[in-house]
């Protein structure tokens, strides 16, 4: 694995170039209604504010915890831009409802930085949402059917900044520690079916001699966020299901069905049955909790970031990670995927919150500026340097790359990414709400039948937004 760019030297490369006015010079006539990187432009010299909130990105922790990077890009730009001050806040995920409520209000930020369909929805709903057409050069610098995908009703409202895919790992060490080689997925594409996971896991799943215990998997049912629930989530799509479906811009409950009761018996039974793992009933502990310690095989969750950690070594022939913190081998795999599924999907898409998601404001002079400052921070300089840590947006930034687990990500996650489908219709909050209690149910336990009642009866009763 390459070197990290410093920071210093990075400012530097930013400082000898200027990304937002070579996309400007790019950008195709606007389409009705819409802003583009060449209207304003230099005469865009007034003095403007901009609100600029973002969520958790991924980098590593050290160096960057939340908000530094963020706050080294306003300074940056302030000081190419001195008539542009940016007032910049780090939002935790415990601001969601503040997020929501300040759209729907109609009082947003400019620019929210993991933005996606849920913002969307809210910002047209409530006639915030800015419309923008990305330059030429962008679009061209996407992954193929990238641009298409972040159109909500054939208008964009986002300026891409990753590809944020998130799949399954498995803990090697426990592996060869349970003599169970034969049982791993094969490379390269490391697919694999249900059947074969279980198997896996039933292998992995035992009492160490000092009376340690290791589990093939790690289910909560009392998470601090419901949107916490979205590795379960992702374990459905490759089953086959989902929570809710949409016919014809009629929503139903799909978790009800024959497909989603089969995978809700599947889940319940690595419990009553298959013992593979703790009991799920009132268990609040993180999966990665038990990761950490030596204890869990693997599970849905990490991106390519988890690889960019201090401490993480990659073998660029196996793709096998190295942690020398804690002391163990680690590996990509695919989500276990039923053979009637077309392929294994992960947790991502252009429609996540993986884009800088543009709000217009009754100041209609913030507009230029907000889609400026909103390219500036996808520029390719930028987007070079953030593939250090995560999946970059722009191809471009893999130019001169060798990185094979780059190159493997995009291959086998990137294409498959895909976000809730009730967010899609503006109700993702409540019916992650009803999915926790669908689990809770489970482990009482209480028949898959009985435990989803509840739940399609809420999805049937709730007020769905936009199109499916």
């Amino acid at each position: 694995m390459r070197n990290a760019m410093s920071r210093r030297e990075f400012l530097k490369v930013t400082a000898l170039t200027s990304g937002a006015l070579a996309l400007a010079a790019c950008a195709p006539a606007p389409a009705p209604g819409a802003t583009t990187a060449t209207e304003g432009g230099a005469a865009q010299a007034a003095a403007v504010e901009l609100q600029w909130w973002s969520f958790p990105l991924g980098l590593p922790a050290e160096p960057y915890p939340h908000g530094k990077w963020e706050q080294e890009m306003v300074d940056a730009y302030q000081t190419e831009h001195p008539e542009v001050t940016i007032a910049y806040q780090a939002m935790g995920w415990d601001s969601l409802t503040k997020m929501a409520t300040s759209i729907t209000a109609g009082n947003p930020p400019n620019l929210i930085l993991r933005g996606g369909i849920d913002q969307i929805l809210y910002a047209v709903e409530a006639d915030v949402a800015l419309e923008v057409e990305l330059p030429e050069e962008f679009k061209d610098d996407l992954p193929a059917g990238w641009y298409e995908g972040m159109q909500y009703q054939g208008k964009n409202y986002m300026v891409p900044f990753y590809t944020l895919a998130s799949g399954m790992i498995l803990n090697l060490s426990i592996v060869e520690e349970a003599e169970a080689n034969d049982l791993l997925p094969a490379g390269p594409a490391r697919t694999w079916n249900f059947d074969q996971y279980l198997e896996l896991m039933k292998a992995c799943t035992f009492k160490r001699d000092d009376g340690s215990e290791v589990w093939g998997a790690v289910i909560a049912t009392q998470q601090t966020n419901p949107f916490f629930y979205w590795p379960e989530q992702v374990m459905s799509w490759n089953w086959g299901t989902d929570t809710v479906q949409n016919n014809n811009g009629q929503w139903s409950c799909l978790l009800g069905e024959e497909k989603g009761l089969a995978w809700l018996q599947w889940m319940q039974d690595l419990y009553s049955v298959h013992g593979v793992i703790p009991n799920p009933s009132g268990l609040s502990a993180t999966r990665w909790e038990y990761w950490d310690q030596k204890a869990l095989l693997g599970g849905i969750g990490p991106d390519l970031g988890w690889a960019r950690r201090p401490g993480m070594t990659v073998n660029p022939e196996t793709l096998v990670v190295t942690d020398s913190e804690h002391g163990f081998d680690w590996i990509f795999v695919q989500p276990p995927t039923n053979p009637d599924v077309e392929h294994a999907s992960v947790w991502g898409g252009p429609l996540l919150d993986v884009n800088t998601m543009l709000f217009k404001t009754a100041d209609a002079a913030q507009s230029q500026p907000t889609i400026d400052f909103g390219l500036w921070l996808s520029n390719p300089e930028h987007q070079k340097w953030l593939s250090q840590y995560l999946l970059p947006a722009r191809m471009s930034a893999l130019e001169g790359v060798e990185d094979p687990m780059l190159a493997w990500h995009f291959e086998h996650y990137i294409p498959y990414g895909r976000q809730r489908m009730e967010a899609n219709g503006g109700r993702a909050r409540e019916v992650v709400e009803q999915l926790e209690l669908v689990l809770q149910k489970l482990y009482l336990p209480t028949p898959p039948a009985e435990a989803v009642q509840d739940f399609c009866a809420t999805v049937d009763s709730l007020e769905w937004m936009g199109a499916s």
